[in-house]
């Protein structure tokens, strides 16, 4: 049977292939590539001069002026280039540091004088731009330059930066107001999103980005399966020189709360290690037509989260398993530190291009990372009760019983890219993903370590004491993989209309299994000694299935640019098949007879985007669009087995047959050049949003026992406004600041919330209420200081209100959901470099500082208070027995708390 599901999914991978290959004979590979336009005229006369020569030097790409001195360049890779024009009788004109960016028009402009002395030529250094003419949604984009100046370490860090971005709790981040999963994330223009959880499927490393671009707003017909926004990451583009460069850092956190974090009171320069690696250039004997690059990091950090190894997974406080009242604390442990929150990753890029002539090129790419951490939200990949609200801050004395998460993959890009003409080319790309997640203490289910899970049972079951020994018993072992092919079209049919058609196909394969280690039985009677076994298939803590969906999508974009207006319009057509089954009696999920094939979703989703010029430094924009994504696959195929938990409401279940959830976003903003180094840019929003992921409960037909189903019912809005103000370096000095109003409202902030409601008999919120993430106010500002082209200094400080949490007091709500606010947060952080040259190599000394005022700020707080560090209730349990007190429990919790202080230094060799 496996072999039958996999050999369907080639043909149908083979047949979308050959589809896309007849529909279509030129094309653009949407989404990685700019565009130039421009004039070449006789400054004296103001007439335009045909038949010039415009060329992008090194690159082998140009144009030819037209009768009236017009030129036109297509699929440019961004970055900056220098433009060279010339033409017979006339002056050689160059303009340095030209900016293309991904998706927009940068016009250049030649004036050139009559030739009164041969070989004359005139160099002049372009302008950075400072508002983008034809931008007809929201759009920030960040080039490596900037992102090498920034104390940012991860493409995360420069997201969080991004107006309309904030930051939850549980650190993912959030556009506009939306859900983090309604963000997609792309990598040279394929969506790199894992479509089990909607998280960046891969690391992309920021030393490996040319662009990174961030849609918050409205997106144009060429982008799906997104709510919020769109993370457009195009990799560095291959210079023809040979380069490198090597960086290495050390680094420790350094704070005065060691109160509240132990164990960091002892500065240790390698509790950070950071080594990475990068080349480019051409192959030897190629004519610089083969060229590669390649990235390789190494990175390790500690974390500021520590626990102290007093127990060992074997120790028990409850020695008497038939007398849980009676119990002898044993501990065996060394009361050593261990990093409770430790990273470790190795990130590979490889990239190849073969330029075949100025208008053919073949490319491939290779990502791969192998991510070791711990994830203290969640102990296994799958929604349960049982492992979404597990606190690891219990195991902060018996450490080694917490399970560790393991994360790996690989990316496959491949890109056939041919111009046609001066106005036509296509791409062609075909990709694969596989994407691996795992968690568990041993590998091995049935290893020795393993003990009994009573040994977790005893004086910390009450909830507030630290756990004295046992193992956490959770596995869960995911594979998702995913076969696309991209065929996209650009035409510039005429000078005002570029036409844009693309057809994508993709099949994806989601293997998982998750189950929870028992006690071994022989004839119903508990084995001694003890050793582990996995439940059966039928039982609720066994959860198993095989999954292979498939996709596709297809538009048509015209963007039109006129003198005065720009107009973006297009159409999107989606289709989707969950190639599963459902029951068709939903009360009785669970039978085999009683199941039928789930539907087929398709939607069609209307885009449109203006921008006008209101002046020669200001335009005005409104955009509409209407936006669908499929729910991820984690919600589809929970629990596709149907199985009901007997006894209580603790079983949670997928539905295949899941509506796309919608989006419509409406946008007016404002772009106005105050000076030559000055511009703002000013953004009102409104977000309405429908059929989002939510649960019902359902009653079996036979007995009392309920369960709950994932379903269209959740819904929101948010809107806001946004305000942005950039300085660009003028002598010594450049600076940015934006600023985020922002209201999101919903009826619930989780999929889930409505079930763990109804665990708790509350009624499920049926008024818009806040939303975890809604931080009404968000600041982000940087300044950037020069002395000359050795010496920089960044500071970056950024400012969140508080966000929401509900009032409680023994476990009772005291008003509506997420009425109360905790407090602000607020940071400051800094990077300094100096550059310098030795022995004919070029260095650069830095420094990073984050939180360098050692700011405490409170990102989990208790529901009694609206603090991290002070909780109401705990004199209420009246429990105090054990190996601490209740206080100890409730007053020191470091996870309550961001990040103290931490220092990096390091060293990066260019050459």
């Amino acid at each position: 049977m496996r072999n039958k599901i996999t050999s369907n999914l080639r043909i149908k991978t083979l047949f979308f292939s050959i589809l896309i290959l007849i529909i279509c004979a030129i094309s653009l590979f949407a989404g990685t590539t700019g565009k130039i336009v421009g004039k070449i005229f006789d400054k004296e006369t103001g007439e335009g001069l045909p038949f010039a020569n415009v060329v992008l030097i090194g690159t082998g790409m140009g144009a030819a002026t037209d009768i009236n001195g017009e030129f036109l360049i297509l699929n440019i890779p961004p970055g900056k280039y220098s433009i060279e024009a010339s033409t017979l009788g006339y002056q050689t004109k160059t303009i340095q540091n030209f900016a293309v960016r991904v998706d927009f028009t940068s016009k250049a402009v030649f004036a050139i004088l009559p030739e009164t002395v041969m070989g004359e030529e005139v160099i002049v250094t372009a302008d950075a731009v400072m508002i983008t003419k034809d931008m007809t949604g929201s759009k920030s984009v960040i080039g490596s330059d900037e992102i090498q100046e920034l104390p940012v370490e991860e493409v995360s860090d420069v997201l969080t930066l991004q107006a309309g971005v904030v930051e939850g709790r549980d650190g993912d981040l959030h556009i506009r107001g939306g859900r983090s999963e309604e963000i997609v994330y792309m990598v040279d223009g394929v969506p790199m999103s894992d479509v089990y959880s909607g998280d960046v499927a891969m690391e992309i490393e920021n030393n490996s980005v040319q662009e990174l671009q961030v849609i918050s707003g409205t997106f144009n017909a060429e982008y799906g399966r997104a709510l919020s926004g769109i993370v457009n990451i195009v990799t560095k583009t291959i210079k023809p020189e040979f380069s490198g460069a090597a960086t290495v850092y050390i680094g420790d956190y350094l704070s005065s709360d060691a109160e509240i974090f132990p164990h960091i009171d002892e500065f240790d320069p390698l509790a950070t290690k950071n080594l990475q690696f990068s080349i480019q250039g051409p192959l030897p004997f190629t004519s610089k037509k083969f060229r590669f690059f390649a990235n390789a990091r190494y990175f390790s950090d500690d974390g500021y989260l520590f626990g102290t190894r007093i127990f060992n997974p074997e120790d028990s406080s409850n020695v008497s398993f038939d007398d849980p009242s009676k119990y002898i604390i044993e501990s065996t442990g060394d009361g050593a530190p261990v990093a409770m929150q430790k990273f470790e990753k190795v990130t590979l890029h490889g990239k190849l291009t073969y330029i075949f002539s100025p208008t053919m090129e073949l490319t491939g790419s290779l990502l791969y990372d192998d991510v070791e951490t711990r994830n203290w939200g969640q102990e296994g990949s799958e929604f349960t009760p049982e492992n979404q609200f597990h606190d690891y801050y219990r195991f902060m004395l018996n450490p080694d019983g917490a399970a560790t998460q393991f994360k790996n993959g690989y990316t496959f890009l491949t890109t056939w890219n041919h111009v046609l003409n001066a106005r036509n080319f296509y791409t062609l790309n075909i990709s694969a993903i596989n994407n691996n997640v795992k968690s568990y203490v041993y590998e091995d289910p049935f290893d020795p370590r393993y003990v009994h899970p009573n040994r977790m049972i005893g004086p910390q079951s009450v909830g507030n004491t630290f756990y004295t020994g046992g193992t956490d018993m959770w596995h869960s072992d995911r594979s998702t993989n995913t076969y696309g092919v991209k065929y996209d079209i650009t035409s510039q049919a005429t000078n005002v209309h570029q036409l844009k058609f693309g057809v994508e196909g993709r099949g994806h394969r989601l293997d998982f299994t998750e189950f929870k280690l028992i006690p071994a039985r022989e004839g119903g009677v508990e084995v001694r000694p003890f050793r582990t076994e996995i439940p059966p298939p039928e039982s609720p803590f066994n959860n198993r299935y095989s999954h292979e969906p498939w996709e596709f999508a297809v538009y048509l974009q015209d963007k039109m640019e006129f003198e005065d207006m720009i107009i973006n319009v297009g159409l999107r057509y989606d289709l989707f098949n969950p190639n599963a089954k459902i029951p068709t009696d939903l009360g009785e999920p669970g039978n085999p007879e009683k199941l039928t094939d789930a539907s087929i979703k398709n939607q069609i989703s209307p885009r449109l985007g203006v921008a006008y010029p209101i002046t020669t430094r200001g335009v005005l924009r409104f955009s509409y669009g209407y936006f669908f994504q499929m729910p991820t696959f984690q919600y589809l195929y929970a629990n596709s087995e149907y199985e009901v938990e007997i006894g209580r409401l603790k079983t949670l279940m997928g539905n295949p047959d899941l509506n796309p959830q919608k989006t419509i976003i409406y946008e007016v903003g404002l772009q106005q050049q105050l000076s030559d180094n000055t511009a703002i840019d000013f953004i009102v929003y409104y977000k309405d949003i429908r059929d989002l992921v939510g649960t019902e409960i359902y009653q079996l037909t036979r007995g009392a026992d309920r369960y709950a189903r994932y379903e269209n019912r959740d819904f929101g809005n948010s809107r806001g406004i946004t305000f942005a103000l950039t300085q660009r370096q003028s002598t010594w000095l450049s600076a940015a600041v934006d600023y985020t109003f922002q209201v999101a409202e919903g009826n619930a902030s989780e999929p889930f919330a409505s079930f763990v409601d109804r665990q708790a008999n509350r009624e499920p919120e049926k008024r818009l209420v806040p939303l975890d993430w809604d931080q009404r106010h968000t600041l982000n500002a940087w300044v950037t200081m020069r002395n000359g082209a050795r010496f920089l200094i960044t500071f970056l400080a950024r400012y969140g209100s508080g966000l929401p949490y509900t009032p409680k007091f023994l476990n009772v709500r005291q008003a509506f959901e997420n009425t109360a606010r905790s407090p602000a947060t607020f940071t400051i952080d800094l990077k300094t470099h100096y550059d310098f040259r030795l022995v004919n190599l070029d260095f650069s000394a830095f420094m990073m500082v984050y939180n360098l005022l050692d700011r405490r700020n409170e990102r989990i707080v208790y529901a009694s208070t609206g603090r991290a560090g002070y909780n109401l209730e705990y004199r209420q349990s009246g429990f105090t027995k054990g190996i601490n007190s209740v206080e100890d429990f409730y007053f020191t919790p470091p996870h309550h708390y961001s990040s103290p202080r931490q220092i990096r230094l390091g060293l990066t060799l260019d050459f």
